[in-house]
C-alpha cells in the first residue's frame, strides 16, 4: 500500500477589516454574555460575594507579597550588600530565609514604636516590594535565562514524574489541613498566636506585666503572625492567612531547599522531582508535626539555608558568608528554643574547628597568603554577628525584665517581674517537671546514643496521638547502611554529623517528635542523595532492593493522613470538607466560627478590659478574646503568686496593680494544683467577690472590684488530712505557700492534731479549711463544715498532693477566737 503523509488543509485566509473586528467583537459579547449569564444562574444558588475562593484568593495574595518581599530583601542584601554567588537554588533558599528573618526585624521594631495598626498591613510589604522592585526584577529575567538554559539540557521526567506526582499529592493533602483553621495546632492558639493577638490588640510590643514566659522566649515566628492578626475581619481570616504564610514557607523550603541541598550532595540532581523524598517521612501528615500555625517548619526553613551556606563558610571562610551564616543561626536561635539547640551548635562548632585547623597551617606556612588571619577573624565574627542579630530577643528582656534570657537569671539579676517562689517554681516546676529528657547519669547517656538510631521506630510523642505506633519516617536511618559502601560522599557524611548532633541535643533536653521537623531538609537530602546514589552505581538487585524499602515506607504511612486524633478538630481532614459544603448548606457565617468560646468571653467584656484568665493548661488555647490579657498559670509566668498575697484583699490589688479589670476562672471552682494551697484558698474566696459575676461555658467572669474587701476575722486554715502533705492541724494561709514540687517542706502548724477529731474539732478557730477527699466518704464531711462553711474550689491530685476540697468561713458565722 502507498504511504501517504496525512496534512491538515490550510484554513481559508485570515480575513482583515470592519469585518473581522465586527466578528471579534461579536465573539467577544458573546462570551461576556455567557459569563454574566453564568453568574446569575450560579449567584441564585450560591451568592457569588460569599464564595470561599475569594478569601483564599486574599490569603494567597498577601502571602505572595509577603514571601516576594522577603525574597526581595534577602537577594538585595545577597547580591548588592555581600556581592555573593551561589548556585541559583542556593541563592533562593537563602534569600528567603534572610529576608524573612528581615521582615520579622521590621515587624518587631514597629511593635517597639507602637506602630501595630491596620495600615501597617498594608503599607509594610508593599513598601518592602517597592524598595526591592528593581533588583527583584532583574533577578527574575536572571531566573528566567536560567531556566531557558536548562530547559534544553535537562532530560524527560519519564518515571520521575510518579515522584512529581508523589509529591505534589504530598503538598496537596497538607494543604486540605491548611484551609481550615480548626488545624492549628494547641501550642499556637495560647503561644505562637496568642501572642500575635495580644501584640495586635495592644498595636505594640510590650512587656508582659505578670511575666509571661513565652513573651521572653524565642518566638519570631509570633511577629509574622502578627502582620496576619493587623488585616481587618474575623478571627478566622487572621488565624488563616498565619496558617498560609507558614505553608507557603513550608513549601519553598520542601521545592527549593531541599533540591538546593541534595545537588550540594549529588551533583546533577534534577530538582524538579527530587524534593518529593520529602514525603517518605510521613509524620509531617500527622497532628502535632503538620504545618498547624507552630514554628518548627519555620525554624526548617533555616535550617536549610544554614546548611547550604555551611559549605561554603568551611571552603574558605569567606568573612562574606561567616556574616550570612551568623544571621541565620540568630535567626534559627529567635525561632524556637528547639530549633536553636538542634540546628545551630553543629556549625558553630565546626567554625571554630575549621578556624584553629586552618591557624594550625598558618603557623605553619601551610596556609594560602590570601587567607590571611581569617582563622581567628572568622570565629569572632560569627560570634559578634550572631550575638548582634539575636539581640532584638536578649536585649528586649533585659529592657523589659531585668534578664537577658529572663527567667533563667531572675535570681542573680534581680529580674522583674519575679516573686520570691520564681526561681523554685522554674526549676523544679517546669525545668525538671515538664521537659521530657532523660538521666544525668551514664544511663541516661546510653539512651540517648540509642535513640541516635532508634528515634525513628520508638516514638516520642503524647500516646493520644499515635499511641506506640512509630510513623515518623526511617529511610533516613535505614539508609545510613549504604553510606559506607558509596564513593565521594564527604558532603553527605557532613550533614549526616549536622543531623545526629542535632538528634543528641534534642534528646538530651526535650525529646518530642514534633521538634524534629527542623532538622526534616537535612534528613530529607541525605535520604535523597544516598538513594541516588546507590541508583546511579549499583545494578538491578539494589535498585530492586531500594525501590522495595522506599515503597514498604510508603505503604506502611499511608493511613497516617487520616489518623483522627488532632487535638481540636480530631480529623482536620473532615472539617475541611464541611468547610467546603457549608456554601452549599448556607452556612455563611456558621462555617467562620472558630474559637467559639473565647470569641464570647471576649465580647462579654468591654473594649478595654484587661482580662485575667485563670484556665487550667488543657483550656490554654484562648486565642480569640481580642482583649490585653494576663494569664496566672504558675509553670509559665513568674510575677503573680497569689499565696505571697497573705489574704483576699491582697489578691485584689495585686490584680489591680496589674491592671486587671476582669477575671475569667475555667472551670468554675476547679483547680489544676499547680499552684499552692495558699494560692488557691485566697484566688477562689477572692472570685466570690467578683462583681456581675456571669457564666461563660464551664467557667464564670466578673469584674474586680474596685473597693477594698472587708477583712476576715483571722487567716487560720484548719487542714484535716491523713497524709503529711499537709499535716493535720490548725495553719496560717502563708504557711501553705508550699508547692506540689520540688523539695520544700510544709511548716510545723500554729495547732497541731494527731487524730481526725482533734483537726476537726480546730475548725471552730478557721476561716478556711482544707479537706483531703480521700480520708472522708464522699456523704461523711465532718459535722463542723455543714451550714460554717462554704465550698469555694476543689483540688486535683498533683504530685504528693492528694485531691482536695476547700472551704471558706460564712461571714455570717465569724470564728472562735484562738487561745494564746
Amino acid at each position: 500500500m502507498e504511504s501517504v503523509e496525512s496534512v491538515e488543509p490550510a484554513g481559508p485566509p485570515a480575513q482583515s477589516g470592519a469585518p473581522a473586528r465586527l466578528r471579534q467583537a461579536l465573539v467577544t459579547l458573546a462570551l461576556v454574555a455567557g459569563i454574566g449569564v453564568f453568574g446569575w444562574v450560579v449567584h441564585t444558588h450560591y451568592a457569588i460575594p460569599k464564595w470561599l475562593f475569594w478569601r483564599y484568593a486574599g490569603y494567597w495574595l498577601g502571602t505572595l507579597a509577603v514571601g516576594l518581599a522577603s525574597y526581595g530583601l534577602g537577594h538585595a542584601v545577597l547580591h548588592r550588600v555581600l556581592r555573593t554567588r551561589m548556585p541559583l537554588l542556593e541563592h533562593a533558599m537563602v534569600s528567603l530565609a534572610l529576608g524573612v528573618y528581615g521582615f520579622e526585624i521590621l515587624m518587631y521594631l514597629l511593635g517597639l514604636l507602637g506602630l501595630y495598626r491596620t495600615a501597617t498591613f498594608f503599607v509594610l510589604p508593599v513598601a518592602l516590594l517597592a524598595a526591592v522592585a528593581l533588583p527583584l526584577y532583574r533577578h527574575a529575567l536572571h531566573i528566567r535565562r536560567v531556566i531557558a538554559r536548562s530547559a534544553s539540557t535537562r532530560p524527560r521526567l519519564g518515571l520521575s514524574a510518579l515522584a512529581l506526582a508523589f509529591g505534589l499529592l504530598g503538598l496537596g493533602m497538607i494543604y486540605f489541613y491548611v484551609i481550615t483553621p480548626t488545624n492549628i495546632q494547641f501550642d499556637s492558639r495560647w503561644k505562637h498566636m496568642a501572642l500575635a493577638e495580644q501584640y495586635a490588640v495592644q498595636g505594640a510590643v510590650r512587656p508582659a506585666v505578670e511575666g509571661w514566659v513565652f513573651t521572653a522566649r524565642p518566638h519570631f515566628t509570633s511577629y509574622l503572625y502578627t502582620w496576619a492578626f493587623l488585616v481587618p475581619g474575623r478571627l478566622f481570616d487572621k488565624m488563616e492567612l498565619a496558617a498560609h504564610l507558614e505553608f507557603g514557607l513550608f513549601v519553598m523550603t520542601t521545592v527549593v531547599g531541599i533540591p538546593a541541598l541534595v545537588r550540594r550532595l549529588v551533583p546533577r540532581a534534577d530538582p524538579r522531582w527530587i524534593w518529593a523524598v520529602r514525603f517518605v517521612f510521613p509524620g509531617v501528615l500527622l497532628y502535632d508535626s503538620s504545618v498547624a500555625g507552630g514554628a518548627d517548619h519555620v525554624g526548617a526553613m533555616f535550617g536549610a539555608a544554614i546548611a547550604l551556606v555551611l559549605f561554603h563558610v568551611l571552603r574558605d571562610l569567606d568573612l562574606r558568608y561567616i556574616s550570612i551564616l551568623g544571621v541565620l543561626c540568630a535567626a534559627a536561635a529567635l525561632t524556637k528554643e528547639t530549633v536553636a539547640i538542634m540546628v545551630v551548635p553543629a556549625p558553630l562548632l565546626l567554625v571554630v574547628i575549621r578556624g584553629a585547623t586552618l591557624g594550625v597551617q598558618s603557623f605553619r606556612g601551610r596556609a594560602a597568603p590570601d587567607l590571611g588571619r581569617r582563622w581567628l577573624v572568622a570565629p569572632l565574627l560569627l560570634g559578634g554577628v550572631g550575638l548582634a542579630a539575636s539581640s532584638p530577643l536578649w536585649l528586649k528582656n533585659f529592657l523589659f525584665y531585668g534578664d537577658p534570657v529572663y527567667p533563667l537569671l531572675g535570681a542573680k539579676l534581680n529580674a522583674h517581674p519575679f516573686t520570691d517562689q520564681a526561681a523554685y517554681r522554674f526549676k523544679f516546676g517546669y525545668a525538671e517537671g515538664l521537659l521530657w529528657r532523660p538521666t544525668r547519669d551514664l544511663r541516661g547517656l546510653l539512651q540517648t546514643l540509642v535513640a541516635l538510631v532508634d528515634f525513628s521506630f520508638v516514638p516520642n510523642d503524647w500516646p493520644k496521638f499515635h499511641r506506640n505506633v512509630p510513623v515518623f519516617g526511617s529511610m533516613f536511618t535505614l539508609l545510613l547502611g549504604c553510606l559506607p559502601f558509596l564513593k565521594k560522599t564527604k558532603r553527605i557524611w557532613l550533614v549526616v554529623l549536622l543531623v545526629h548532633v542535632g538528634i543528641f541535643v534534642w534528646y538530651s533536653v526535650h525529646h518530642q517528635d514534633r521538634y524534629l521537623q527542623a532538622l526534616m531538609p537535612l534528613m530529607t537530602a541525605v535520604t535523597a542523595a544516598i538513594a541516588l546514589r546507590v541508583w546511579r552505581s549499583f545494578g538491578t538487585g539494589a535498585r530492586v532492593a531500594l525501590a522495595t524499602l522506599l515503597g514498604l515506607q510508603i505503604v506502611w504511612g499511608g493511613d497516617v493522613y487520616f489518623f483522627q486524633t488532632h487535638a481540636h478538630a480530631r480529623s482536620p481532614l473532615k472539617n475541611s470538607i464541611d468547610l467546603l459544603s457549608a456554601g452549599f448548606e448556607k452556612k455563611y457565617d456558621a462555617r467562620f466560627d472558630i474559637q467559639g468560646h473565647w470569641q464570647e468571653v471576649g465580647r462579654a467584656t468591654p473594649p478595654d478590659a484587661k482580662l485575667l484568665l485563670h484556665i487550667w493548661p488543657d483550656h490554654h488555647a484562648h486565642v480569640g478574646t481580642w482583649r490585653r490579657t494576663v494569664l496566672d498559670a504558675y509553670l509559665w509566668q513568674f510575677g503573680v503568686e497569689y499565696g505571697a498575697a497573705g489574704s483576699t484583699e491582697g489578691v485584689r490589688t495585686t490584680l489591680r496593680d496589674l491592671g486587671v479589670t476582669h477575671v475569667f476562672a475555667e472551670p468554675n471552682k476547679e483547680s489544676d494544683a499547680a499552684n499552692s494551697i495558699a494560692a488557691d484558698l485566697l484566688f477562689w474566696d477572692f472570685v466570690t467577690h467578683l462583681g456581675g459575676r456571669k457564666t461563660i461555658g464551664q467557667g464564670v467572669l466578673g469584674v474586680v472590684p474596685d473597693k477594698p474587701l472587708p477583712a476576715p476575722s483571722n487567716d487560720l486554715v484548719a487542714v484535716l488530712t491523713c497524709t503529711t502533705a499537709p499535716p493535720k492541724g490548725l495553719f496560717h494561709v502563708r504557711d501553705l505557700r508550699v508547692l506540689p514540687f520540688g523539695p520544700e517542706k510544709f511548716p510545723a502548724p500554729v495547732k497541731p492534731a494527731k487524730t481526725k477529731e482533734e483537726a476537726e474539732a480546730l475548725l471552730v478557730h478557721a476561716q478556711f479549711a482544707v479537706l483531703e477527699r480521700d480520708c472522708y466518704a464522699k456523704k461523711a464531711k465532718p459535722a463542723g463544715l455543714g451550714g460554717v462553711f462554704e465550698l469555694i474550689a476543689n483540688r486535683r491530685k498533683y504530685g504528693p498532693f492528694k485531691p482536695m476540697e476547700l472551704y471558706r468561713r460564712r461571714p455570717s458565722v465569724p470564728p472562735r477566737p484562738l487561745a494564746p
